[in-house]
């Protein structure tokens, strides 16, 4: 009977409307996924690149996790659904032979299904350079092959996986939504694998408790280069091998497991003898009332008396959904993904954050939000539809209760299952708190955000779902509408890229929330936003309670009918005062996003770049004098968000001819900040054109400034913050926490890097592609240019700033005078020495530590922490890394050209920290609330520390040109002062982990680049290779040439470049010039390959033994054999040669790891030598003195090696 049954699944499927319709929405998904060609990493790979369709079909594999729950959930249920179950009795089918016919013939169309998705990804493809959603060069040929790699690979076992897992839940249940719970469960596992794996040191573990295998596949993939994408099929080994067998063979065991306890007694059987026992129940219960007296009951028909109706039907159906056990299990899952996200949190090389009350809060912005939707998808239609599921409906419809007291029970449920949402938020954020030793609670953060912004958004979504499933009529069919309508309001937009808040249901701008701030200015924006929606969500809810259905005559025409009926001035006056709240908000919004401010669609924005470049590129290079002197007078209004800031600027001719034109450009919208101001010796120059869109102007000056003359300039910009925009944090000027620099006054010239820099977008425009922004290091206006600011040389600086009397303004230099004056308080600030035009502004109530440096000139550094008061837990690291670093600097290259260094916080607005003259503001997030009690973590706060700090050498006493790789002068010379500062404190040992995240940054940027890698000598945009390359680069050559010999080098550099007033400055040539000087003729092979060329290394340890030796002392041979490669790249990614010249490499035999006396853990070398080895496998054997553990091929991963997991193996014994 197997076949039988499987042959009547089979065409019992295929003539279902729902098969097809399955088929459809894949088929349409796939084509459009496809054809826009916007799914690959980097627009250097094809969008129909190898790596990209497997992505796209697991990722379809994870969604489909619905269509497989609806498809393999069902075809065991049906029968009893149906009432046909009895039936089996009396036909010769064996138990088993029912439940694999049902199984395989469901699974067969389940997998038929999930190839629409492959029919259309392949149609989209091919059809995706006719249609021009992209450009025609992003696609690829089509390669079969990658087709049949991913569906078999990935999509059908994921689907056998998930499939057979919600056959066997419902078999063994008898509970059709048990499925839903178990789609859920499959999300919860996925989503842990995706928190878990954040840290670099769970990628082995992630990899294989991942049901859908995608973070095995982005294990192996994740460093390809854009060509490398192209073909790639990641081969079966390894982690990817064991997920790929482990969960179907999961998938098997329950099968099998289903088999052997499947009975149909138990199955078809257990229903009707629980309406048996039921029936029984039921008539001695009314034997036993009918003994008791019956009360006599007065009738009252009344507003009163509907109105207690309502609020005690939504006590019941509340309190039934509170005793549902698939609502605890989906709820159950919410709060384990939030302790799960609160507890890991947001991590920083893979140290975490203390849980703050904001991160507790966040939290349900990640995976909570997926939870929030199912329950008011799933949990509308169930309050909605309650009474036609039990079969209760016509009962209650009969009873004598207006519909709008039945409907708002209802409705009021649902507000009680939003209002238990946004509770539990609260409740596990104290938790998680409280379990992780966190105490300082803010209670007024966890009720104005969860009741006031939350609370608010959730009643919108459902407002939608309650609109959806009344109009609908139908729970399943309402699921599925809701669920599709969802989705059209969360993805289509983004697909089509429209960011317009206004016409994006339920949108709002996005918020942060501040322990220096607060809540700051987005609660007005925000609230605005909600009343906005809120609004239509009432219109929507009082159209679903006149379509709500009541009788049996549920068709359109008689809804309309009912509709007419109902309608009449109470609605009407609803709807009208909801349209006119609606309006008067939607007013307000779009008073502030578009006409207070300025709002430009993506396409817009694209569209004045090309224009701008097109009218004014021929201006680059256009001589405009420079600024010698700058002195500032920067009034602050931090409680009204404004600021008026006079600036006195004496500039300079320093060219050859006169200079008759100036060309202004702003970097605020004018609408935002304005100069109301600008004279040259008094006279105002001649406004000869505005650019509003690209607030750019160009002056004439009635008397030129001839070479070498000088002017005083003056320029006044006044800025009100107080509008909204439609998204954007609008950090500059805030209530406690206010972070300026140097671009609140405008600058000279055309901006540098202005236009677009996608070379898709320039080809597709008619625009010349452009390689570098920057122009060659011996091109002689680049030298004579500094990088941080072409619009001045080194100068003079004097600042005078009022703030808010309980705030403390901070500048660079010298504090000269504070005082107060017309309830404001004021402070002035002057640099005895010159520095670069490049400053900042900072306001905030702050809390200060101070400490005293002696300079290595004798002086002393007065070192001063400005924080929030109660962030003071880590104060202590940047203070150890500040006093650490200046002795280190000072020590290897030269003094500290101040007398003070500043550090200071300003809110979490972004997540960075920034070197000014003598100052480094550093942002809230960013170490100051970083959890570093487990010794083992990164102290990623005491490095960045050191980074900022040498800034203070690189960057401002030698300031780089304005030519290509002078940032690595800055960047790369930074980040390798703080590696050694680090290494000086932790030791070198501990240096791994720290460097394994600079590898995976780097090698990660590399895989989706969307040019061309630059070399360490000419890159000129690409932060991974300044930053991450550059450090791993050059702290590889201080082990191989010595820490001193290398910064001897760096100390002459210094002594010919630093301070230097005039051109030419500094470029990479010089800077490589000096590090040539101080590197042995043996090594000059590893700087030409590292700086001039890319190259990667492939190094493997591919087994160690050992064996005591008691004729040597008892000490212990260890054979070791390991595997290198060597592999020479261009820019784009392909593979340029393999070179087979020797390169020095270190070999390692290791104890047990040990701790230093920082706690951290670190390898214990009982063997650490450098060996000369030529490309391919090499066989080396050493002796040492105790029991090793560990060996292998650079273990401390000093080399840029693509796969740094296989260098370290464990020693066996022979």
């Amino acid at each position: 009977m197997f076949l039988e049954i499987l042959k009547f699944e089979l065409k019992y499927r295929f003539t279902r409307p729902a098969t097809w319709a399955y088929f459809g929405i894949l088929l349409l998904f796939g084509f459009l996924l496809a054809a826009n060609g916007a799914n690959a990493s980097s627009e250097k790979a094809f969008a129909n690149s190898a790596v990209t369709v497997a992505n796209l079909l697991m990722t379809v594999s994870i969604f489909g996790v619905l269509i497989a729950s609806a498809v393999m959930g069902v075809p065991v249920y049906r029968d009893i659904e149906h009432g046909v179950q009895d039936y089996y009795f009396t036909y010769p089918v064996s138990e088993k032979g029912y439940l694999l016919g049902r199984y395989a013939g469901s699974l067969v169309t389940l997998l038929a299904i999930s190839l629409g998705v492959v029919l259309g990804l392949m149609i989209g493809y091919s059809l995706g350079p006719l249609l021009e959603w992209e450009e025609p060069e992003r696609f690829g040929p089509l390669r079969l092959a990658d087709y049949v790699y991913g569906t078999t690979v990935y999509l059908w076992p994921n689907l056998i996986f998930t499939g057979t897992f919600f056959f066997c839940l419902v078999a063994l249940t008898r509970k059709i939504f048990v499925s839903y719970v178990g789609s859920i469960l499959f999300f919860i596992v996925y989503l842990v694998a995706g928190t878990l794996a954040s840290d670099l040191e769970n990628q082995s573990l992630v990899s294989l408790i991942d049901p859908f295998g995608l973070f095995g596949f982005q294990e192996v993939t994740k460093y390809l280069t854009p060509p490398e994408q192209n073909t790639f099929h990641a081969p079966l080994t390894g982690n990817l091998l064991i997920n790929r067998l482990l969960w179907p063979g999961i998938a098997l065991a329950l099968l099998l497991f289903t088999l052997f306890r499947f009975e149909f007694v138990r199955f078809l059987g257990g229903k009707a003898e629980k309406v048996k026992k039921a029936v029984s129940g039921e008539f001695n219960r009314g034997a036993a009332a009918g003994a008791v007296p019956i009360p006599p009951v007065q009738q009252r028909f009344d507003g009163v008396s509907y109105v207690r109706h309502m609020f005690a039907q939504a006590w019941i159906e509340f309190k039934s959904i509170l005793r549902d056990p698939y609502f605890a299990g989906i709820i159950s899952g919410a709060l384990l993904f939030l302790f799960f996200d609160g507890w890991f949190g947001s991590t920083i090389y893979g140290t975490p954050s203390l849980p703050t009350t904001y991160t507790m809060l966040e939290m349900k912005n990640e995976t909570y939000i997926f939870f929030v939707l199912v329950i008011l998808v799933f949990y509308t239609g169930e309050v909605v539809h309650r009474d036609r599921t039990v079969k209760f409906d016509q009962i209650s419809d009969a009873l004598p209760v207006p519909s709008w007291a039945i409907y708002g029970g209802k409705l009021m449920t649902m507000v009680l299952v939003t209002f238990l949402l946004v509770t539990m938020v609260w409740i596990l954020g104290v938790f998680n708190q409280t379990v992780q030793g966190y105490f300082d609670y803010d209670f007024g953060q966890y009720f104005t955000d969860l009741y006031l912004l939350t609370w608010p958004q959730y009643l919108v979504l459902m407002s939608l779902a309650f609109f959806v499933h009344v109009l609908v009529n139908s729970k399943f069919l309402g699921h599925v509408v809701a669920i599709g309508t969802y989705a059209v309001v969360f993805f289509v937009p983004a697909i089509l890229e429209i960011d317009y808040n206004m016409f994006l249901f339920g949108s709002r701008p996005g918020y942060l929330i501040s322990d220096m701030n607060g809540f700051g200015h987005f609660v007005r924006s925000v609230s605005w936003f909600n009343v906005y929606w809120l609004a239509f969500g009432t219109v929507l809810l009082i159209l679903s309670g006149l379509f709500w259905a009541r009788g049996t005559d549920n068709a359109w025409k008689s809804r309309f009918q009912r509709f007419g009926q109902d309608w009449g001035l109470k609605p009407a006056l609803g709807i009208a005062a909801a349209l006119a709240v609606f309006a008067l908000s939607g007013f307000t919004i779009y008073n502030n996003v578009s006409v207070k401010n300025t709002y430009t669609s993506n396409e817009e924005s694209l569209d004045q770049q090309e224009a701008f470049e097109k009218s004014y590129r021929k201006y680059d290079g256009f001589l405009q004098p420079k600024i010698t002197d700058t002195e500032l007078f920067v009034d602050l209004v931090p409680e009204q968000r404004n600021v008026k800031a006079r600036g006195l600027f004496r500039i300079k001719n320093k060219g050859a001819t006169a200079i008759d034109t100036l060309l202004i450009n702003h970097s605020y919208d004018q609408k935002t900040v304005i100069m109301s101001v600008f004279t040259i010796d008094g006279i105002a120059p001649e406004l000869v054109q505005r650019e509003e869109d690209f607030d750019f102007e160009i002056y004439h000056l009635a008397d030129p400034l001839e070479p070498g003359e000088s002017a005083l300039m003056e320029m006044v910009v006044e800025g009100g913050f107080g509008a909204f925009p439609n998204e954007g944090y609008q950090r500059d000027i805030v209530f406690n926490g206010t972070f300026l620099n140097n671009s609140i006054f405008p600058g000279f010239g055309y901006p540098s890097g202005a236009g677009i820099s996608s070379d898709l977008e320039r080809k597709k425009r008619g625009l010349e592609i452009r390689d570098y922004d920057l122009p060659p290091q011996d091109d002689a206006q680049g030298r004579a240019t500094l990088l941080f600011g072409d619009d001045s040389d080194f100068v003079t600086f004097r600042a005078t700033v009022s703030t808010a009397p309980d705030q403390i303004a901070i500048a660079p230099g010298k504090l000269t005078k504070e005082y107060e004056k017309d309830g404001r308080r004021y402070f002035e600030y002057a640099n005895e020495g010159k520095i670069q035009n490049f400053w900042n502004i900072s306001s905030a109530n702050y809390e200060v530590l101070e400490d005293v440096y002696r300079n290595t000139n004798g002086r002393d550094v007065k070192i001063q922490i400005f924080h929030h008061k109660n962030h003071d837990r880590n104060l202590d690291r940047f203070m150890a890394s500040a006093k650490a670093s200046l002795a280190y600097y000072a020590r290897n290259f030269s003094p500290y050209q101040f007398d003070q260094l500043r550090i200071l916080e300003f809110p979490r607005y972004a997540t960075f920290a920034q070197s000014f003259p003598n100052t480094v503001p550093y942002a809230e997030d960013f170490g100051w609330t970083g959890d570093f009690r487990d010794p083992a973590d990164n102290d990623y706060a005491f490095t960045v520390t050191a980074h900022e700090v040498a800034h203070q050498w690189w960057g401002h006493q030698i300031a780089p040109s304005a030519t290509r790789g002078a940032n690595q002068i800055a960047e790369t010379m930074a980040e390798y002062s703080s590696l050694m500062v680090t290494k000086e404190r932790y030791g070198e040992a501990s240096m791994g982990k720290f460097l394994k995240y600079e590898l995976d940054s780097y090698l990660r940027g590399r895989s989706g680049e969307s040019k061309f890698e630059k070399t360490l000598l000419d890159n000129d945009t690409q932060a991974y290779v300044w930053y991450r390359k550059g450090g791993l680069i050059m702290y590889a050559l201080s082990d191989y040439i010595g820490e001193d010999r290398l910064n001897a080098g760096f100390a002459a550099f210094l002594d010919s470049f630093a301070l230097k007033e005039d051109p030419p400055f500094a470029t990479t040539a010089d800077w490589y010039g000096f590090i040539q000087s101080v590197t042995p003729d043996s090594m000059q092979y590893f700087l030409r390959e590292s700086f001039a060329e890319i190259t990667l290394y492939e190094n493997r340890a591919l087994s160690a033994v050992y064996a005591p030796t008691p004729e040597a002392n008892g000490k212990y041979r260890v054979t070791l054999k390991v595997d290198t490669r060597k592999i020479s790249y261009e820019g784009s990614g392909e593979e340029k040669a393999r070179p087979t010249a020797p390169s020095l490499i270190e070999i390692g035999v290791f104890g047990p790891d040990g701790t230093n006396a920082q706690g951290l853990v670190e390898k214990q070398p009982l063997f650490l030598e450098k060996r000369w080895l030529t490309p391919g496998e090499h066989t080396i054997v050493v002796y040492v003195d105790a029991l090793p553990e560990k060996a292998g091929i650079d273990p401390y991963n000093k080399l840029i090696d693509r796969v740094a997991d296989d260098n370290l193996i464990p020693v066996v014994k022979e």
